[in-house]
């Protein structure tokens, strides 16, 4: 039996504590959060403790601590947890910045802790099934590729998300997923060059950016993300010499309308619906437990996690300087 303490009790916690609630094999043994009233009412959903911070874990007997935290608390949560447990999961992207990833994989190598990263759109089937088919050479060479993520700017708790240097903006915190996808499919990236525009509304924020990468193999990749979209919305097109892949979430749905009110309350995050039997999230963390109880290599290693942060950072990095970043191909990490 997987013992499991869930960290968080904001969107993503809940649809954490939701998914390991349905899985066999696993029980729940605690929740926390800083919300005192959220957190009791999810103990007593879950059947598990209620507890204010990672120290009560001292007696607690847990195998898998989760963490569902903001971004600007996933270093220093990471390693406090790493005294308490065997393993961890961490809700993408690692950490804000390429100097926390290593300190965090230093820490965990060090207590031999074994780590997961929930980058999550590696478990997305229609993403999968592109990434298959580009490995088998059913596109031929790889040419221009281009992938389209939206949503409606989050509103999460204190609004850490319109904070930069809390969240990364749209281009660490939503191009996360692109960025590993990207890597995973065509190889590492070797340039690249972004450009951003923020527009503050009292109702709607807007958060757009647009990023080009040049891969080491020659492929040139277009991702354009956006905080100023009703609902959730993403695409691609995958071009090689042979033909084409696309993709487009809006296909799926036969029926749509978007209406705009201005004094209607904006949801703290949006996540996407799934019509699948088994969402992604449910298929990563299953992925996740099967590597522990058998020992194996996540599909996520320590190196593509860190490796995803720093094409984000490189892409910030562009925006500020308005020009293009090579990114040095460091060594591979063990």
């Amino acid at each position: 039996m997987l013992k499991v303490v869930v960290v968080g009790t904001g969107v993503m916690g809940c649809l954490h504590l939701n998914t390991w609630s349905h899985q066999s094999g696993v029980k729940i043994v605690g929740i926390i959060g800083r919300n005192n009233e959220k957190r009791d009412e999810l103990a007593e959903t879950y059947a598990c403790g209620s507890l204010e911070t990672l120290q009560e874990l001292l007696n607690v007997d847990v195998d898998v601590i989760d963490i569902c935290l903001p971004t600007y608390l996933h270093e220093e949560s990471i390693k406090e947890a790493s005294k308490y447990c065997k393993h961890i999961i961490c809700e993408k992207p690692l950490a804000l910045n390429v100097d926390s990833c290593r300190s965090i994989i230093d820490v965990c190598k060090e207590q031999k802790i074994q780590l997961f990263v929930g980058q999550v759109l590696r478990f997305f089937p229609e993403y999968v099934d592109a990434w298959r088919k580009v490995k088998e050479g059913a596109i031929g060479e790889p040419g221009v590729v281009r992938l389209s993520r939206g949503a409606p700017f989050p509103r999460g708790k204190d609004a850490w998300y319109g904070d930069q240097s809390k969240s990364g903006g749209v281009i660490l915190d939503l191009g996360i997923h692109d960025f590993d996808w990207l890597r995973w499919t065509f190889g590492e990236v070797e340039r690249v060059m972004a450009r951003k525009k923020v527009i503050i509304r009292e109702n709607h924020p807007i958060e757009y950016a647009l990023v080009m990468l040049r891969m080491t193999n020659g492929t040139i990749a277009h991702v354009e993300l956006s905080w100023s979209k009703l609902e959730f919305e993403a695409s691609f097109e995958l071009a090689g010499k042979k033909g084409m892949i696309s993709y487009n979430s809006n296909e799926s749905k036969p029926i749509q309308m978007q209406l705009l009110e201005e004094e209607k309350e904006l949801l703290p995050l949006i996540v996407p619906t799934s019509i699948l039997e088994r969402s992604p999230l449910d298929r990563q963390l299953a992925h996740f437990k099967e590597c522990i109880e058998k020992g194996e290599e996540p599909i996520v290693s320590y190196n593509d996690a860190l490796k995803s942060v720093e094409i984000a950072e490189a892409a910030i990095t562009s925006v500020r300087l308005g020009k293009p970043v090579f990114l040095k191909q460091s060594e591979v990490l063990k």
